[in-house]
Protein backbone atom coordinates (compact mmCIF):
# COMPACT_ATOMS: atom_id res chain seq x y z
CA UNK A 1 0.00 0.00 0.00
CA UNK A 2 2.99 2.53 -0.28
CA UNK A 3 2.23 5.14 -2.89
CA UNK A 4 4.09 5.30 -5.78
CA UNK A 5 3.05 8.25 -8.18
CA UNK A 6 0.58 8.90 -5.51
CA UNK A 7 -0.95 5.16 -6.26
CA UNK A 8 -0.42 2.30 -3.90
CA UNK A 9 2.02 -0.49 -5.69
CA UNK A 10 -0.96 -3.12 -5.50
CA UNK A 11 -3.19 -0.55 -7.71
CA UNK A 12 -0.12 -0.13 -10.28
CA UNK A 13 -0.78 -4.62 -10.49
CA UNK A 14 -4.04 -4.70 -10.94
CA UNK A 15 -4.80 -2.08 -13.51
CA UNK A 16 -1.76 -3.78 -15.45
CA UNK A 17 -4.25 -7.40 -15.10
CA UNK A 18 -6.99 -5.20 -15.65
CA UNK A 19 -5.43 -4.13 -18.94
CA UNK A 20 -5.29 -7.42 -19.99
CA UNK A 21 -8.52 -8.31 -19.90
CA UNK A 22 -8.23 -10.27 -16.18
CA UNK A 23 -11.34 -9.39 -14.35
CA UNK A 24 -10.83 -12.56 -11.68
CA UNK A 25 -8.34 -11.41 -9.03
CA UNK A 26 -7.91 -13.32 -5.44
CA UNK A 27 -5.83 -11.25 -3.45
CA UNK A 28 -3.95 -13.15 -0.20
CA UNK A 29 -3.59 -10.47 2.37
CA UNK A 30 -2.46 -10.62 6.22
CA UNK A 31 -0.83 -8.47 8.34
CA UNK A 32 -2.55 -4.96 7.72
CA UNK A 33 -4.95 -6.74 5.40
CA UNK A 34 -7.88 -4.06 6.60
CA UNK A 35 -6.09 -1.07 4.71
CA UNK A 36 -5.98 -3.17 1.55
CA UNK A 37 -9.31 -4.17 1.51
CA UNK A 38 -10.91 -0.64 2.45
CA UNK A 39 -9.16 0.34 -0.65
CA UNK A 40 -9.70 -1.97 -3.05
CA UNK A 41 -13.12 -3.23 -1.54
CA UNK A 42 -14.65 -6.00 -4.32
CA UNK A 43 -12.15 -4.19 -7.24
CA UNK A 44 -15.51 -3.28 -8.91
CA UNK A 45 -14.53 0.62 -9.44
CA UNK A 46 -11.20 -0.75 -10.81
CA UNK A 47 -12.64 -2.97 -13.31
CA UNK A 48 -12.07 -6.28 -11.32
CA UNK A 49 -13.62 -8.72 -9.21
CA UNK A 50 -11.38 -9.41 -5.97
CA UNK A 51 -11.77 -12.17 -3.71
CA UNK A 52 -9.77 -12.08 -0.50
CA UNK A 53 -8.19 -15.30 1.47
CA UNK A 54 -5.85 -14.88 4.66
CA UNK A 55 -2.72 -15.90 5.25
CA UNK A 56 -2.63 -15.36 8.98
CA UNK A 57 1.06 -16.39 9.57
CA UNK A 58 4.11 -15.17 7.04
CA UNK A 59 5.61 -18.52 6.14
CA UNK A 60 6.58 -18.27 2.08
CA UNK A 61 5.35 -17.60 -1.31
CA UNK A 62 4.35 -21.15 -1.70
CA UNK A 63 1.96 -21.14 1.40
CA UNK A 64 0.15 -18.00 0.27
CA UNK A 65 -0.09 -19.38 -2.75
CA UNK A 66 -1.86 -21.92 -1.17
CA UNK A 67 -4.48 -20.69 0.45
CA UNK A 68 -5.82 -19.44 -2.78
CA UNK A 69 -6.15 -23.10 -4.29
CA UNK A 70 -10.27 -23.17 -3.58
CA UNK A 71 -11.06 -20.14 -5.98
CA UNK A 72 -8.38 -21.69 -8.94
CA UNK A 73 -9.46 -24.39 -11.32
CA UNK A 74 -7.46 -23.45 -14.74
CA UNK A 75 -4.16 -21.60 -15.72
CA UNK A 76 -3.46 -18.78 -13.37
CA UNK A 77 -1.05 -16.12 -12.85
CA UNK A 78 0.79 -15.36 -9.78
CA UNK A 79 2.26 -11.52 -9.41
CA UNK A 80 3.34 -9.82 -6.44
CA UNK A 81 1.43 -6.86 -5.02
CA UNK A 82 4.15 -5.10 -3.92
CA UNK A 83 6.19 -5.44 -7.54
CA UNK A 84 4.99 -2.29 -10.11
CA UNK A 85 4.44 -3.64 -13.41
CA UNK A 86 2.84 -2.62 -16.31
CA UNK A 87 0.77 -4.11 -18.69
CA UNK A 88 2.83 -4.97 -21.04
CA UNK A 89 5.00 -7.05 -18.38
CA UNK A 90 1.43 -8.93 -17.99
CA UNK A 91 0.83 -9.27 -21.55
CA UNK A 92 4.19 -10.71 -22.27
CA UNK A 93 3.42 -13.38 -19.55
CA UNK A 94 0.07 -14.34 -20.78
CA UNK A 95 1.49 -14.88 -24.19
CA UNK A 96 4.35 -16.72 -23.81
CA UNK A 97 3.87 -20.87 -24.16
CA UNK A 98 4.06 -22.92 -21.38
CA UNK A 99 2.02 -24.59 -18.81
CA UNK A 100 4.97 -23.08 -16.18
CA UNK A 101 6.13 -19.84 -17.28
CA UNK A 102 8.35 -17.28 -15.14
CA UNK A 103 9.02 -13.92 -15.99
CA UNK A 104 12.02 -12.53 -16.45
CA UNK A 105 14.21 -9.64 -16.93
CA UNK A 106 17.26 -8.86 -17.65
CA UNK A 107 19.23 -6.91 -15.09
CA UNK A 108 23.44 -5.55 -14.97
CA UNK A 109 23.49 -6.25 -10.92
CA UNK A 110 21.43 -9.12 -10.49
CA UNK A 111 23.11 -10.29 -7.68
CA UNK A 112 20.38 -9.77 -4.99
CA UNK A 113 17.72 -11.04 -6.76
CA UNK A 114 16.75 -14.88 -8.03
CA UNK A 115 18.80 -15.31 -10.67
CA UNK A 116 17.61 -17.59 -13.68
CA UNK A 117 20.22 -20.13 -15.23
CA UNK A 118 18.40 -21.16 -18.88
CA UNK A 119 18.79 -23.08 -21.64
CA UNK A 120 17.06 -21.23 -24.85
CA UNK A 121 13.51 -20.33 -22.95
CA UNK A 122 13.79 -23.56 -21.10
CA UNK A 123 14.49 -22.57 -17.07
CA UNK A 124 16.99 -24.94 -15.83
CA UNK A 125 18.06 -23.72 -12.12
CA UNK A 126 17.31 -20.57 -9.75
CA UNK A 127 19.72 -19.34 -7.83
CA UNK A 128 18.22 -17.16 -4.89
CA UNK A 129 19.99 -13.93 -4.85
CA UNK A 130 23.63 -14.95 -5.32
CA UNK A 131 24.73 -11.68 -4.06
CA UNK A 132 27.82 -11.20 -5.53
CA UNK A 133 27.85 -8.98 -8.65
CA UNK A 134 26.74 -10.06 -11.81
CA UNK A 135 24.57 -9.52 -14.65
CA UNK A 136 21.74 -11.75 -15.60
CA UNK A 137 17.95 -12.96 -16.37
CA UNK A 138 16.19 -12.36 -12.89
CA UNK A 139 13.01 -13.90 -11.70
CA UNK A 140 10.70 -10.87 -11.13
CA UNK A 141 8.08 -13.01 -8.77
CA UNK A 142 5.20 -13.50 -11.71
CA UNK A 143 4.44 -16.66 -13.13
CA UNK A 144 1.72 -18.56 -15.04
CA UNK A 145 0.72 -21.63 -13.45
CA UNK A 146 -1.43 -24.69 -13.52
CA UNK A 147 -3.48 -26.09 -10.74
CA UNK A 148 -1.49 -28.80 -10.24
CA UNK A 149 1.24 -26.96 -8.37
CA UNK A 150 -1.19 -27.50 -5.80
CA UNK A 151 -0.08 -30.98 -4.97
CA UNK A 152 3.36 -30.15 -5.74
CA UNK A 153 3.46 -27.36 -2.58
CA UNK A 154 2.61 -29.83 0.80
CA UNK A 155 6.05 -31.13 -0.54
CA UNK A 156 8.43 -28.31 -0.93
CA UNK A 157 10.84 -28.00 2.20
CA UNK A 158 11.61 -24.93 4.78
CA UNK A 159 13.40 -22.58 3.49
CA UNK A 160 16.49 -21.16 5.23
CA UNK A 161 13.87 -18.16 6.71
CA UNK A 162 11.67 -20.74 8.11
CA UNK A 163 8.79 -20.83 4.65
CA UNK A 164 7.79 -22.12 1.81
CA UNK A 165 9.12 -20.43 -1.10
CA UNK A 166 7.66 -20.64 -4.93
CA UNK A 167 11.14 -20.80 -6.23
CA UNK A 168 11.54 -23.78 -4.10
CA UNK A 169 8.82 -25.41 -5.59
CA UNK A 170 9.63 -24.32 -9.02
CA UNK A 171 12.74 -26.51 -8.03
CA UNK A 172 12.26 -29.52 -7.62
CA UNK A 173 9.36 -29.99 -10.04
CA UNK A 174 12.56 -28.94 -12.58
CA UNK A 175 14.20 -31.72 -11.25
CA UNK A 176 11.20 -34.23 -11.55
CA UNK A 177 11.45 -33.41 -15.18
CA UNK A 178 8.52 -30.76 -15.32
CA UNK A 179 9.67 -27.84 -18.05
CA UNK A 180 9.28 -24.57 -16.89
CA UNK A 181 9.96 -22.04 -19.38
CA UNK A 182 10.74 -18.21 -19.07
CA UNK A 183 9.74 -15.00 -21.54
CA UNK A 184 12.22 -12.09 -20.86
CA UNK A 185 10.19 -8.31 -20.77
CA UNK A 186 11.70 -5.32 -21.89
CA UNK A 187 8.78 -3.65 -19.89
CA UNK A 188 8.23 -2.19 -16.91
CA UNK A 189 9.24 -4.00 -13.99
CA UNK A 190 10.46 -3.18 -10.35
CA UNK A 191 10.46 -3.83 -7.00
CA UNK A 192 11.25 -2.52 -3.53
CA UNK A 193 13.57 -4.47 -1.22
CA UNK A 194 14.48 -1.46 1.28
CA UNK A 195 12.62 1.49 1.78
CA UNK A 196 14.84 3.51 -0.42
CA UNK A 197 14.42 1.46 -3.08
CA UNK A 198 11.09 3.14 -3.75
CA UNK A 199 12.86 6.16 -5.29
CA UNK A 200 13.81 3.79 -8.43
CA UNK A 201 10.50 2.59 -8.44
CA UNK A 202 8.78 5.59 -8.24
CA UNK A 203 10.63 7.13 -11.21
CA UNK A 204 9.58 4.55 -13.30
CA UNK A 205 5.96 5.13 -12.13
CA UNK A 206 6.03 8.33 -13.25
CA UNK A 207 7.06 8.40 -16.45
CA UNK A 208 3.86 5.84 -16.85
CA UNK A 209 1.37 8.89 -15.76
CA UNK A 210 -0.21 11.62 -17.95
CA UNK A 211 0.04 15.45 -17.45
CA UNK A 212 -3.47 16.41 -15.82
CA UNK A 213 -4.08 19.58 -14.67
CA UNK A 214 -6.90 20.11 -11.89
CA UNK A 215 -5.82 22.33 -9.36
CA UNK A 216 -5.09 26.27 -9.72
CA UNK A 217 -1.64 27.51 -10.99
CA UNK A 218 -0.94 31.38 -10.00
CA UNK A 219 0.54 33.61 -13.00
CA UNK A 220 4.54 33.48 -13.06
CA UNK A 221 5.13 29.48 -12.68
CA UNK A 222 6.80 27.95 -14.70
CA UNK A 223 6.21 24.14 -15.91
CA UNK A 224 8.40 22.13 -17.90
CA UNK A 225 7.72 18.31 -18.81
CA UNK A 226 5.11 15.99 -17.56
CA UNK A 227 3.23 17.46 -14.24
CA UNK A 228 -0.01 16.32 -12.88
CA UNK A 229 -1.74 18.76 -10.71
CA UNK A 230 -4.76 17.01 -8.78
CA UNK A 231 -8.05 19.25 -7.27
CA UNK A 232 -8.19 21.71 -4.85
CA UNK A 233 -4.25 22.40 -5.01
CA UNK A 234 -2.51 25.35 -5.87
CA UNK A 235 1.29 26.47 -7.05
CA UNK A 236 1.61 30.03 -6.14
CA UNK A 237 3.59 32.29 -8.29
CA UNK A 238 7.48 31.95 -8.31
CA UNK A 239 7.24 28.16 -8.61
CA UNK A 240 9.29 26.13 -11.09
CA UNK A 241 8.61 22.43 -11.84
CA UNK A 242 10.26 20.16 -13.98
CA UNK A 243 8.40 16.45 -15.11
CA UNK A 244 7.66 14.01 -14.21
CA UNK A 245 5.77 15.35 -11.21
CA UNK A 246 3.15 14.58 -9.53
CA UNK A 247 1.09 16.62 -6.90
CA UNK A 248 -2.29 15.10 -4.99
CA UNK A 249 -5.39 17.09 -4.18
CA UNK A 250 -5.76 19.66 -1.85
CA UNK A 251 -1.81 20.57 -1.63
CA UNK A 252 -0.30 24.10 -1.34
CA UNK A 253 2.75 25.38 -3.11
CA UNK A 254 5.31 27.89 -2.78
CA UNK A 255 5.59 30.45 -3.67
CA UNK A 256 8.85 30.46 -5.61
CA UNK A 257 9.16 26.28 -4.61
CA UNK A 258 11.62 24.40 -7.12
CA UNK A 259 10.45 20.53 -7.84
CA UNK A 260 12.50 18.73 -10.23
CA UNK A 261 12.23 15.44 -11.91
CA UNK A 262 10.47 12.18 -10.14
CA UNK A 263 9.09 13.69 -7.09
CA UNK A 264 5.91 12.85 -6.25
CA UNK A 265 3.46 14.55 -3.46
CA UNK A 266 0.76 13.21 -1.88
CA UNK A 267 -2.58 14.73 -0.91
CA UNK A 268 -3.01 17.51 1.50
CA UNK A 269 1.35 18.61 1.51
CA UNK A 270 2.04 21.77 2.21
CA UNK A 271 5.57 22.98 1.24
CA UNK A 272 6.85 27.02 2.10
CA UNK A 273 8.38 29.18 0.04
CA UNK A 274 12.15 29.04 -1.38
CA UNK A 275 11.87 24.97 -1.08
CA UNK A 276 13.38 23.03 -3.42
CA UNK A 277 12.12 18.44 -3.57
CA UNK A 278 14.26 16.73 -5.80
CA UNK A 279 13.61 13.14 -6.85
CA UNK A 280 11.43 12.61 -3.76
CA UNK A 281 8.42 11.55 -2.21
CA UNK A 282 6.04 13.08 0.16
CA UNK A 283 3.54 11.38 1.74
CA UNK A 284 0.08 12.44 2.39
CA UNK A 285 -0.45 15.27 4.95
CA UNK A 286 3.04 16.10 5.51
CA UNK A 287 4.27 20.01 5.98
CA UNK A 288 7.77 21.33 4.70
CA UNK A 289 8.68 24.96 5.88
CA UNK A 290 10.54 27.71 3.82
CA UNK A 291 13.79 27.44 2.24
CA UNK A 292 14.45 23.76 3.04
CA UNK A 293 16.11 21.36 -0.10
CA UNK A 294 14.82 18.02 0.20
CA UNK A 295 16.92 15.21 -1.98
CA UNK A 296 16.62 11.43 -3.06
CA UNK A 297 14.02 11.30 0.40
CA UNK A 298 11.02 9.52 1.48
CA UNK A 299 9.11 11.39 3.51
CA UNK A 300 5.74 9.49 5.30
CA UNK A 301 2.56 10.30 6.48
CA UNK A 302 1.77 13.74 8.35
CA UNK A 303 5.35 14.72 8.96
CA UNK A 304 6.33 18.37 9.88
CA UNK A 305 10.25 19.63 8.97
CA UNK A 306 10.68 23.30 10.03
CA UNK A 307 12.54 26.26 7.86
CA UNK A 308 15.42 25.25 6.40
CA UNK A 309 15.94 22.01 6.62
CA UNK A 310 18.23 20.44 4.50
CA UNK A 311 18.48 16.62 3.54
CA UNK A 312 21.55 15.63 2.07
CA UNK A 313 21.71 12.61 -0.67
CA UNK A 314 24.95 10.42 -1.19
CA UNK A 315 26.59 6.99 -0.52
CA UNK A 316 26.65 5.64 2.90
CA UNK A 317 25.87 2.79 5.17
CA UNK A 318 22.39 2.25 6.39
CA UNK A 319 21.32 -0.10 9.01
CA UNK A 320 18.27 -2.16 8.66
CA UNK A 321 17.39 -4.51 11.52
CA UNK A 322 20.82 -4.69 12.74
CA UNK A 323 22.79 -4.99 9.29
CA UNK A 324 24.11 -2.31 7.14
CA UNK A 325 23.52 -2.11 3.75
CA UNK A 326 25.27 0.02 0.77
CA UNK A 327 23.07 2.95 -0.42
CA UNK A 328 22.66 5.98 -2.08
CA UNK A 329 19.90 8.28 -0.86
CA UNK A 330 19.17 10.98 1.54
CA UNK A 331 16.47 10.50 4.45
CA UNK A 332 14.22 7.67 4.63
CA UNK A 333 11.03 8.90 7.43
CA UNK A 334 8.63 7.34 8.81
CA UNK A 335 4.98 8.34 9.85
CA UNK A 336 4.14 11.36 11.95
CA UNK A 337 8.16 13.10 12.64
CA UNK A 338 8.38 16.52 13.31
CA UNK A 339 11.34 18.41 13.21
CA UNK A 340 12.42 21.53 13.84
CA UNK A 341 14.10 24.23 11.78
CA UNK A 342 17.70 24.37 10.73
CA UNK A 343 18.14 20.98 11.13
CA UNK A 344 20.61 19.01 9.02
CA UNK A 345 20.35 15.27 8.21
CA UNK A 346 23.41 13.79 6.15
CA UNK A 347 23.07 10.71 3.88
CA UNK A 348 20.92 7.46 3.89
CA UNK A 349 19.60 9.00 7.10
CA UNK A 350 16.55 6.63 8.28
CA UNK A 351 14.13 8.22 11.17
CA UNK A 352 11.66 6.37 12.38
CA UNK A 353 7.81 6.85 12.93
CA UNK A 354 6.82 9.37 15.32
CA UNK A 355 10.36 10.43 16.33
CA UNK A 356 10.96 14.15 17.38
CA UNK A 357 13.94 16.24 16.44
CA UNK A 358 14.76 19.56 18.25
CA UNK A 359 15.62 22.60 15.93
CA UNK A 360 19.73 22.97 14.99
CA UNK A 361 20.62 19.00 15.35
CA UNK A 362 22.20 16.80 12.59
CA UNK A 363 21.35 13.40 12.45
CA UNK A 364 23.26 10.71 11.25
CA UNK A 365 22.75 7.13 10.91
CA UNK A 366 19.24 5.86 12.29
CA UNK A 367 17.01 7.20 14.82
CA UNK A 368 14.63 4.67 16.50
CA UNK A 369 10.67 5.27 16.21
CA UNK A 370 9.62 7.23 18.75
CA UNK A 371 12.60 8.40 19.51
CA UNK A 372 13.50 12.36 20.87
CA UNK A 373 16.45 13.97 19.75
CA UNK A 374 18.06 17.47 20.99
Amino acid sequence: MLPLANMPFMEHVVRALVDNGIDEIVAVVGYQKERVMDYFEDGVKFGARITYVFQEERLGTAHALRRAQEHIDDQFLVVNGDNILDSRAVGDLLSADGDYVILGALREHAGDYGVLVVDGDVVKQIHEKPGRACAGIVNTGAYKMMPDIFEEIPRTPISERGGYDITQTLCQMMERGVKIRTVVTKAIWGDAAFAWDLLAANSIAAGLMKSEIHGEIEDGVVIRGQVSLGEGSLIRSGSYIIGPVLIGEGCDIGPNVTILPSTTIGDSVRVGSFTEIRNSILMRGSRIGSMSVISDSVIGEDCCLGDMCLIEAGSSLAEVEGEFYRAEFGAVMGDSVVAGSRVLMMPCSVVGSSAKIGSGVTIRGSVERGSRVV
